[in-house]
């Protein structure tokens, strides 16, 4: 577990790094070629539904699919993880504000216009927090499944032209940081 925190802060560490010293800059010009790549009209209105799985409304839609469910409890750990995980992606924008690529003008913008500034990913924190919780007491499988689908719901914010692939990489270590911070809190 340890591992896994101090691996989520060095993502985050990185990223800001590489983001003010301009070393971020050809990997995320790298990323947002190949999204491009993958663009088709069938591809976008699948990614534009799916990139909301990292959203308060998704987090909303799957701790309600949960309590219906019977699972309560599970439930509300999604909700709070969700809400701590979204909470702390905006409270650490204001440390590196930073344009989103649609803003700079590398690519064309598949969403509504999201709030705040592109570093780093809420909807990357907000899934990466969500698989975190759901992964514990689960089987590395299913953990890795869960990992899966953050890193997903990561891609998705870059192919949607919301973010740059080092925001993401910030956005899943946040994620994982503050699911661990609740787990922690919870403990004591």
């Amino acid at each position: 577990m340890r591992v896994r925190t101090l691996l989520a802060a060095a993502a985050v560490t990185a990223s800001a790094v590489a983001v003010r010293s301009g070393r971020a800059a050809p990997i995320d010009a790298a990323a947002r070629r190949r999204a491009a790549g993958l663009r088709s009209p069938r591809v976008d209105a699948v990614i534009r539904v799916a990139t909301d799985a990292g959203s308060l409304y998704g987090v909303g839609v799957l701790a309600g699919g949960l309590a219906t469910l019977g699972a309560g409890r599970r439930a509300a750990e999604v909700a709070r993880v969700g809400a701590v995980a979204w909470t702390a992606a905006q409270a650490v924008k204001p440390l590196l504000p930073r344009d989103r690529p649609y803003e700079q003008g590398q690519a064309e913008r598949l969403v509504a216009v999201p709030a705040g500034t592109s570093w780093p990913s809420g909807h990357a924190a907000v899934a990466a927090a969500v698989a975190d919780v759901l992964a514990r007491g689960r089987g590395p499988l299913t953990g890795a499944v869960l990992a899966a689908g953050a890193v997903g719901v990561a891609v998705s914010r870059v192919h949607v032209g919301v973010h740059h692939f080092s925001d993401t990489v910030a956005g899943l270590g946040v994620g994982v940081l503050a699911s661990r911070l609740l787990a922690g809190l919870r403990r004591r």
